[in-house]
């Protein structure tokens, strides 16, 4: 039976101290001022979102912690929670605390639960891309009501998202009740008697301004000598992570330069808030110099409304209109003149400063954290009492649910294991590597890929490891004119002049997806191994194309303005057409007389060149090239692929077996494509069924993944499986099972059956 501890409760889920974070720090006060108005049985806890590895120990509030980067872990939430039957839960939405592109992953928890859903919007975006936007729509039509803080928000909800306004609840955000006193009263506690004081506190990171506050301070001190800004806050961890404290030196370097060493005063800390408000109540002037002008919501700017400070503000959203009429200074933006003048005016100016700090405590006692603590449970209770039956709710995401029950966790043990100091050896015995065949770029290309998306999905340091000696392999095996060796031995030493076709497109492959999702420390070195490449596109067999075409593209992801590539990529598509024109017919929609191995790479070319050029017929070559596929390979329950004992050729029965993992992989990733760009749901299906055969759910009942290792057999047998577990089978399957989990986080743009931003304007030049 479900606790009785939690069957009553109001669950929240956010990140929750001691992580740090704002939305944490909110979540805490939130609980808190909730808890204040329950009465009876309704109690809450917490399901905490953590990206430690389970290094933070939380408090016994925190029911479950939930992986921030684990796509099955939001599922095994939503369990958790559903098991227990919860009243009601409280999402605090903010696109970078969940897992997956914009935080996609928290789709999953939220389609599976059961219970009424309130979802705290912290960001309401008026410019989103595709994939925001694809994201923020199904979490409105999944929650029961939106809670936002600013009636912009609202606007932006119903006027870019069609957002129904039934749904959508105005709760400000809440602020701690401190008395409005005299800051001279509380200066000594921080040795600042007789000092004019300003302060601007929260996570440190470049998007504060702070630099501009800086450079308007010199003639303030000029006549306020004593004059002592405080910079209060630690340095936000994700920016801590990626550049360390460097803008908080640059910050000190120019407070040096400046002159104002005994007027800056930098403390580096997370501080809690009672600590805070004895900083507040201390204030003569509260900065918030940001430079994002979407900024929709601001806890830091709330909490000095709240105490009756003056306040000093760029026009970002929410400043403008928290600091409405006459509620503080707005100033322009990057402009340290204009705080400058705004400070000495308020210094100067003891009259105005009353009359605005008395406007911005009586607007903001609507905003304490009790009276949102009330609005926030009155809003529990009407969606409780008018939850409707989930399962009624409509499904308007572009993505049909793919089930994810039965999948295996995305392993690297085995990748691991494969792989030493230079790279990822070819072969295995059994699980064991063979370090007879040595090393390949094939390999070492796909792996870059398979690491890289596995970083970017999990955060996970193993993998980041990984492709860090992945792409030291492929830049050794790069030649002087820009083409590739395939070949080393263990010794180190390459076994020939110069790698394959193949093997050149997918480094190309495996560089621009280093480039697309390898941490930012990568990607200078993939971008110079890349365009070093360039020059030998135009004579590449039809696979080796093929996998140019997905270098390009994930090229063009992060360079999208680069016609150049775009028409490199149309070169490619046009080639292989005029190959499908020589060969095929209605009968054989192929581009050779034979379908032999790594098939779905091809079509799934032509569909991401249609995406970039908007030229239809690449997409329709590209589907009926795809269908021949699965009508060849379909026996309804599964699929029996192409065997590499002779093929598939023109006119005779095709071969049964060996079949290869690559190319199940293959159809995962291109039907994957295929389901973005055309909408046909039996792309969805047939993706399943792919990797089903990595699990058993093919021609000899026999599973080709082993959930002990983590590797993947290197074939199926008329015999059964080869038991062997090397690199590339290994590889395909572990990328057709992240593709999987991904399925909801397309990063790519998603609008189907039209031209990108890229090919409108090439088609006009073609």
């Amino acid at each position: 039976m479900p606790s009785t501890e939690l069957k009553d409760a109001i669950a929240f889920v956010a990140t929750y101290p001691p992580r740090q974070c704002g939305i944490g720090t909110f979540a805490a006060n939130i609980v808190e001022a909730v808890g204040q108005h329950m009465h009876g049985r309704l109690s809450s806890f917490i399901v905490a979102v953590d990206d430690s590895d389970g290094q933070i120990k939380y408090p016994e509030q925190v029911k479950y912690t939930l992986k921030q980067h684990d796509n099955a872990d939001y599922v095994r939430a939503a369990e958790f929670l559903n098991y227990r039957q919860v009243r009601a839960v409280s999402v605090q939405h903010e696109f970078g605390i969940f897992g997956g592109r914009d935080g996609v992953y928290l789709l999953d928890l939220m389609r599976e639960l059961r219970s009424p859903i309130i979802t705290t919007l912290h960001t309401v975006l008026r410019e989103p891309t595709p994939s925001q936007r694809a994201v923020m729509e199904e979490i409105i039509v999944l929650s029961n009501l939106l809670v936002v803080m600013s009636e912009r928000a609202i606007d932006f909800l119903q006027d870019v998202y069609e957002a129904p306004g039934e749904k959508i609840r105005l709760v400000h955000h809440g602020v701690p009740e401190v008395p409005l006193v005299e800051p001279a009263r509380y200066k000594r506690q921080f040795d600042m008697e007789g000092r004019e004081t300003l302060l601007t506190f929260g996570l440190l990171n470049p998007g504060k301004g702070i630099e501009y506050a800086l450079r308007a301070l010199p003639p303030v001190v000029e006549r306020y000598p004593n004059l002592c800004y405080v910079i209060l806050g630690a340095t936000h961890p994700n920016i801590l992570k990626e550049h360390g404290e460097s803008y908080r030196l640059s910050l000190q370097r120019l407070a040096r330069d400046l002159g104002l060493q005994r007027n800056v005063l930098f403390s580096n800390r997370f501080v809690l808030k009672e600590e805070l408000c004895a900083f507040l109540k201390a204030t003569d002037v509260y900065l918030t110099p940001y430079l994002n002008k979407e900024q929709i919501t601001s806890g830091t700017l709330a909490y000095a409304l709240g105490a009756g400070k003056p306040i000093v503000s760029t026009p970002y959203w929410y400043a403008q209109e928290l600091l409405a009429d006459g509620r503080g200074v707005l100033v322009g933006f990057r402009n340290p003149t204009e705080i400058g003048d705004a400070l000495l005016d308020l210094l100067s100016n003891p009259a105005r400063v009353m009359d605005v700090r008395a406007k911005a405590y009586e607007f903001s006692r609507r905003m304490t954290w009790r009276e949102v603590g009330r609005r926030y449970l009155s809003t529990f209770r009407e969606a409780i009492s008018t939850a409707r039956v989930r399962a009624s709710m409509p499904d308007v995401s572009l993505r049909q649910t793919l089930p994810i029950t039965g999948l295996p966790r995305a392993r690297l043990d085995h990748l691991m294991r494969l792989t030493d100091d230079t790279g990822i050896l070819q072969h295995a015995r059994y699980a064991v590597p063979d370090r007879g065949h040595g090393y390949c770029t094939d390999d070492n290309a796909r792996a870059l890929v398979v690491a890289s998306k596995h970083y970017d999905l999990f955060r996970d340091d193993n993998a980041e490891r990984l492709l860090n000696t992945y792409l030291s392999f492929v830049g050794y095996a790069q030649r002087p004119d820009g083409l590739f060796h395939n070949f080393m031995g263990y010794n180190r030493e390459f076994m020939d002049e110069v790698g394959s076709d193949d093997c050149y497109g997918r480094a190309l492959w495996g560089l621009a997806y280093a480039m697309y999702r390898a941490p930012t420390a990568y990607f200078d070195l993939a971008k110079e191994l890349f365009e070093r490449a360039l020059s030998h596109l135009e004579t590449l067999n039809l696979r080796g194309r093929a996998y140019a075409c997905l270098g390009l593209y994930y090229y063009l992801q992060c360079y999208p303005e680069a016609d150049d590539v775009v028409e490199k990529l149309d070169r490619l598509a046009t080639m292989h057409m005029n190959q499908y024109d020589e060969v095929a017919d209605e009968g054989w929609p192929w581009f050779e007389d034979v379908l032999a191995y790594d098939n779905a790479v091809i079509p799934q070319s032509l569909f991401i060149a249609y995406e970039v050029t908007g030229k239809e017929s690449y997409r329709d070559v590209a589907q009926k090239a795809l269908d021949f596929i699965l009508r060849t390979c379909d026996r309804q329950d599964h699929l029996s692929l192409v065997g590499c004992k002779g093929w598939h050729v023109r006119g005779e029965e095709r071969a049964a077996f060996d079949q290869q993992p690559i190319d199940a992989c293959g159809l995962v990733e291109a039907c994957k494509v295929a389901f973005r760009l055309t909408g046909d749901q039996r792309y969805i299906r047939y993706m399943r069924m792919a990797f089903d055969w990595f699990l058993g759910v093919n021609d000899r009942s026999h599973p080709l993944y082993n959930f002990k290792t983590g590797g993947c057999a290197d074939g199926l047998t008329a015999e059964g499986v080869n038991r062997n577990q090397g690199a590339e089978s290994t590889l395909c399957c572990l990328l057709a099972l992240l593709t999987l989990m991904e399925i909801f986080s397309e990063q790519d743009r998603t609008i189907k059956g039209t031209a990108t931003r890229w090919g409108a304007g090439l088609a006009e030049k073609l």
